[in-house]
């Protein structure tokens, strides 16, 4: 692969092109009216990219409506009548695999302008797929990835972020404009040629895990950096848009600085990046922030009451839900969803007991996005079937639910089985 080294300016100089050719009339998606003209926020957002859920891990959102991919299905949700649709539109399709015309397996997803694009594979290559918002016109517009010397990529999501795909191969962060070629990305950080990356930091490269995370002139990125005693940190790194240049900003903090937690010293159950401060959560220990880079810890709310828990993030909003981790994919038990401000301050608490009294079945809940002070959720009432052949099935019945957040109402929005 080669590498044009190009400046960010010159990134976004290109993508401004790409982007302007790409202007036009937006199509509308099932069951909503045409929307305004999208911007370049609604590439990145960090309201929909929390997902605690195995099945429901990509979404996006438009005016009006909500995108998604349910186990590797493309769904739109629409916002005003809280109806969830396929977007296959195949006469009697039954929407198994990949003969479904909602079928994307993605990996990322985003809308720019008229389009929505996601990160889709085919074989050994990372592609990016764009298709019209009703999900008809599906193409493939840029490859990110391939096969080279047997070496493969992380796997990880790619993000855009004004115009411009970040994305991780074979521990190397690499950025180039949406829809151009390949062999034109710049190598924002990492070596190719070195068997470690990163400066004084040892990796082990099966193991190099990346998050990205736009938020103003920076691109963040979480990675599991391996310390030169074997051990593992949650480390935040940060890419300027306007100097080039990465430090970082951020890592794990010590057990002697906080106290213990779930995975003590190691990572963190859940963070959001805002205006220089990130915010975390230590599960069965607290909420916590820090300025950066490398601002001392601290203590938002104590959670050493609830031993594990899941936690979405928004720009005024902490939403925290007293469940359990399982063994499988799913999250167990949790009755009560708590919202605190940015500071820790409790704004108020929702009982989740009616809905499991409704509904006995429900093991547990996941959340998934928050939305217009709605909360979207998981009610997940799945079953696990004998062992056949060495396998074990998974009889699911995933209810999709709403929470306004200001009345505690519930609303249940479209059940998935399989």
């Amino acid at each position: 692969m080669r590498h044009m080294r190009r400046t960010a300016a010159g990134l976004l100089a290109a993508a401004l092109l790409v982007c302007l050719a790409g202007c036009g009339n937006e199509s509308a998606g099932p069951g909503e009216t045409a929307p305004a003209q999208q911007t370049e926020a609604a590439e990145f957002q960090k309201n929909m990219c929390q997902s605690q859920y195995f099945y429901i891990q990509d979404a996006c959102e438009a005016e009006g409506g909500i995108y998604f991919n349910y186990d590797g299905y493309l769904y739109y949700l629409d916002k005003t009548n809280q109806k969830a649709t396929i977007l296959c539109g195949k006469p009697d399709c039954e929407h198994k695999g990949s003969r479904c015309n909602a079928w994307i397996n993605s990996r990322g997803m985003w809308v720019r302008d008229d389009q929505v694009y996601c990160i889709t594979f085919a074989g050994e290559d990372k592609l990016v797929t764009a298709m019209d918002r009703d999900g008809t016109n599906r193409r493939t517009v840029q490859q990110l990835q391939y096969s080279m010397n047997g070496a493969q990529s992380s796997g990880d999501d790619a993000v855009c972020y004004q115009g411009v795909v970040y994305y991780p191969y074979n521990d190397v962060l690499y950025a180039v404009p949406l829809g151009d070629d390949m062999e034109k990305a710049t190598a924002i950080w990492g070596e190719e040629s070195a068997g470690t990356t990163g400066g004084s930091f040892f990796f082990d490269g099966n193991e190099l895990h990346f998050r990205l995370w736009p938020d103003g002139d920076s691109l963040y990125f979480m990675i599991n950096a391996v310390q030169e005693d074997g051990t593992c940190k949650d480390t935040l790194m940060a890419y300027s848009l306007t100097d080039e240049t990465v430090q970082q900003v951020w890592q794990t903090p010590d057990e002697a600085a906080v106290g213990p937690w779930y995975t003590t010293g190691v990572s963190v159950q859940a963070w959001y990046v805002q205006d220089g401060t990130i915010t975390y959560y230590l599960a069965g220990n607290g909420l916590w922030r820090s300025k950066l880079p490398d601002g001392e810890p601290e203590r938002l709310v104590d959670t050493s009451a609830i031993p594990h828990g899941s936690v979405l993030f928004s720009e005024d909003t902490t939403l925290l839900l007293n469940d359990a981790l399982s063994a499988r994919v799913e999250r167990e038990g949790g009755d009560s969803l708590t919202l605190y401000d940015t500071s820790g301050n409790l704004q108020k608490e929702i009982s989740l007991t009616s809905l499991l009294q409704e509904h006995p079945g429900i093991t547990g809940f996941a959340l998934l996005f928050l939305s217009d002070g709605d909360l979207y959720f998981i009610a997940h009432a799945g079953t696990w079937g004998d062992i056949e052949d060495g396998v074990q099935y998974q009889d699911r019945a995933d209810v999709l639910c709403r929470i306004d957040l200001d009345t505690g109402d519930c609303t249940e929005i479209h059940t998935f089985t399989g």
